[in-house]
């Protein structure tokens, strides 16, 4: 090794034992809070860094724009509507720019395993937890695709933990801060399930809730409905915003209208 190299060698080992020297000075708190502030620079940057910059957002409707409003302004958001109007690709496209800017720092998908009166379980279904769970987040990967320029951020986003899907009876206990929290098909649920997601909000965090009325999938649900009870129940407060889709609102492909308007005649 020639002289240079090594003087080059020995200033980076004193640079580094001088670093860890005074890291390891510091208190406990203090080094928690050094090593978060890593950790988030560090998703910050891998986030941005790696082709995964996000599309500009440009509302296909006024409901559509109003949801994104409401996403700014209030703590929780109701947005209740037919199947196509993009509820939640507005809200997982607000949640990924608020991670850009920094404002939160993930985003919590939740729904509820409720499908036919025959079905069965998902903890009854072959495979891993991925496995089982990945019907249930296909609204989420499909949107992805619309809102990240590059072809592998579904898979970059859900991996790394910066979208995490959960299914609604593991909700209860956790508490979530600086996240996006997207209640999806909400209106399969009855009201103390949708107020223990609820009361999951914590520090500088945001819930959506999702669902169309008209899906109701179980007749338990429609007697004892937690959408529209939510609905109605938070109307008053300042907090809480409330958007209200129609079918005129449709954007995911124009059929969809005449379609649910032949099952209504």
């Amino acid at each position: 090794m020639r002289g240079d190299e090594r003087h080059a060698l020995s200033r980076i080992i004193l640079a580094k034992f001088q670093s860890n020297l005074t890291i390891n000075m510091l208190s406990s708190k203090e080094k928690r809070r050094i090593r978060r502030s890593a950790e988030k620079t560090e998703k910050r940057t891998t986030f941005t860094g790696r082709g995964m910059d996000l599309n500009p957002f440009y509302p296909k409707t006024d409901s559509q724009e109003d949801l994104w409003t409401s996403l700014n302004k209030h703590t929780v958001t109701i947005a209740v509507g037919p199947a196509g109007v993009g509820k939640t690709l507005v809200a997982l496209w607000w949640g990924l720019q608020a991670i850009k800017q920094d404002a939160i720092q993930k985003i919590i998908y939740v729904r509820s395993d409720v499908g036919c009166a025959f079905q069965r379980g998902r903890g009854a279904l072959p495979g891993t937890l991925a496995e089982k769970m990945a019907p249930l987040v296909g609204p989420v990967m499909d949107n992805l695709a619309v809102m990240c320029k590059s072809q592998g951020a579904a898979e970059y986003l859900t991996s790394k933990g910066i979208i995490e899907s959960m299914m609604l009876e593991d909700v209860r206990g956790r508490s979530f801060n600086e996240t996006l929290i997207i209640f999806d098909e909400a209106q399969n649920t009855t009201p103390e399930q949708i107020k223990t997601v609820l009361s999951r909000v914590g520090q500088d965090s945001k819930i959506i809730v999702t669902g169309d009325t008209r899906q109701i999938d179980l007749a338990a649900f429609k007697t004892n409905n937690g959408l529209i009870d939510c609905y109605n129940r938070l109307a008053n407060l300042n907090t809480v915003g409330r958007v209200q889709f129609s079918k005129s609102d449709i954007v995911r492909n124009g059929v969809i209208a005449d379609i649910l308007a032949a099952y209504e005649d």
